[in-house]
């Protein structure tokens, strides 16, 4: 992995380039150790989170999922979720979700993901991966696997009748697996789960991972839908902060846009501060002042970032398509 673009401040380049050595060691082990076990069988280990968007710092989490085309016995199966967990238990700190992330629940067929792609009957987890998948998911093992998935997943989003106007599809996905993470947040408050980190990461990561699919969907608007499908797949490999730098090199707003998110990283990145956050209650955190450094900041982090999103796109119809 290569930055293509420089990121600004110096903060976000350096925790790009962290991530890239962080994934390149973490799919050396994984190649080592699962290429025996899947043989020919489609199999990606898809990292994503602060892996999936290169932010990795040394007190980052991992997260991840296994994709595979359920041609593998579930004895095979286990033994390589056993394999993955055992690589990344390493470079994961110990958590109250850990039963389910190294469980059987990490286990994901990729129908699961592709045959009910907006119905009723679809479970929030096929679209939380779905959406992760192609907005930040980078592959740990089983690169061919990832680009084959993602690309049909692009293509059943944007079919070839599609025309030349919006991705409407993909659009309407993205806006629902953003109200997804507003609900699940307030289900996991509701339980009594640790409130500060959650609560910031969504006034950051979660609106520049919402953002960065937005500009790729306004990006391949007027293509014909082949065209579409092969631009959006040039964008997504891209990170989100590397989509809007790219495309927003001369947009006003950019600068402060990732000045603000650079200290919302590096001020996250801290054992003191994220343990601190996590023990601190709404009722508290008015009165904090970290917490409101962290409040002002995601502020007017979402200002800018609806200024640099109408400046880069004035009179676009995405404007118009994100609300009707």
């Amino acid at each position: 992995m290569t930055s293509q673009t420089l990121l600004k401040p110096a903060y976000l380049q350096k925790r790009y380039d962290y991530s890239c050595q962080a994934i390149e060691s973490l799919s050396k082990a994984m190649h080592n150790t699962l290429a025996p076990l899947a043989e020919r069988s489609p199999l990606a280990v898809v990292s994503v989170g602060s892996y999936g968007r290169c932010e990795v710092s040394r007190v980052s989490d991992i997260d991840f999922f296994i994709l595979h085309d359920n041609s593998l016995p579930i004895d095979r199966l286990d033994q390589i979720l056993h394999q993955v967990g055992d690589i990344l238990r390493l470079v994961s700190h110990p958590g109250e979700s850990d039963v389910a992330k190294f469980g059987r629940e990490a286990l994901a067929g990729y129908a699961d993901l592709s045959e009910h792609m907006g119905w009723k009957r679809e479970g929030s987890t096929a679209l939380t991966r779905r959406m992760l998948m192609l907005l930040e998911g980078r592959p740990l093992y089983g690169q061919a696997a990832f680009a084959r998935w993602q690309h049909d997943l692009l293509r059943r989003y944007v079919p070839d009748d599609q025309g030349h106007g919006l991705a409407r599809f993909l659009l309407n996905d993205l806006i629902r697996y953003y109200r997804t993470l507003m609900a699940n947040f307030e289900e996991k408050r509701a339980e009594g789960k640790a409130w500060g980190v959650r609560n910031i990461k969504l006034r950051f990561s979660r609106k520049l991972l919402f953002a960065g699919g937005i500009v790729a969907i306004a990006e391949v608007h007027g293509l014909p839908a082949p065209a579409k499908v092969n631009r959006l797949r040039q964008l997504l490999a891209l990170t989100p902060l590397q989509r809007l730098a790219t495309l927003g090199a001369d947009n006003p707003y950019s600068d402060a846009l990732f000045e603000d998110y650079a200290v919302f990283l590096e001020l996250i990145s801290s054992t003191e501060n994220r343990r601190y956050l996590d023990r601190m209650t709404p009722d508290q955190a008015m009165a904090d002042p970290l917490y409101r450094k962290l409040q002002v900041r995601g502020q007017a982090f979402s200002l800018k970032l609806e200024h640099w999103l109408r400046s880069q796109y004035p009179g676009h119809p995405i404007l118009h398509a994100m609300f009707f």
